[in-house]
């Protein structure tokens, strides 16, 4: 993962490039979630920064799990992603990533993926096979090594808890429950 890191461009002239891969790496979030996002859906969760994954306005998600709230990594934090997010909002800017265009297909991930395949096999690996969507089972294979509960994978990443006893009468993850998971996630960047 050091390599994507010192790989990614600079944040300066087109942001997403940078921002959307470490998001991508530090929340098990989906291409298109991360690149739908609103300025609005990064918010404190009781007291914490969280990812507020929605269906509001046009974004659709893949399944109903997928509504949920995942907290900011530190390293995303120690990055600046909050001083982007509160820099988008004093210019009045709706969406995180005014940069990408909406497709009624898929959203606003058409030509961020389509970037982030060609700079995948010019930094990282020439394997057909890993794609953006790798970094979901890198964040995933990171917490299991980790010893973290399958539930709390599957609630990170949307994926439903098939459960009776904690998908049913369980309710979902505190922030503060998830950021403690979330902080043990290192990629010794």
């Amino acid at each position: 993962m050091s390599r994507l890191i010192a790989a990614l461009p600079s944040p300066a002239t087109k942001p997403e490039r940078y921002w959307v891969p470490l998001i991508g790496l530090y929340s098990g979030m989906r291409l298109g979630e991360i690149c739908g996002l609103h300025v609005a859906d990064i918010k404190q969760v009781d007291g914490i920064w969280c990812f507020d994954v929605n269906e509001d306005g046009e974004k659709r998600l893949k399944t109903l799990a997928s509504t949920r709230i995942v907290p900011l990594h530190p390293e995303l934090i120690h990055r600046g992603l909050i001083e982007v997010v509160e820099s988008a909002k004093s210019l009045g800017n709706e969406r995180l990533w005014p940069n990408l265009i909406r497709r009624e297909i898929d959203g606003y991930c058409h030509a961020l993926g389509n970037w982030y395949g060609r700079f995948n096999r010019l930094h990282i690996t020439q394997d057909p096979l890993k794609s953006f969507h790798s970094l979901r089972h890198t964040f995933a294979d990171g917490l299991k090594q980790l010893g973290e509960q399958e539930v709390m994978i599957a609630e990170l990443m949307g994926h439903s808890n098939a459960s009776i006893t904690t998908g049913r009468y369980g309710k979902r993850y505190k922030p503060e429950v998830l950021l403690e998971a979330l902080r043990k996630l290192s990629f010794d960047l």
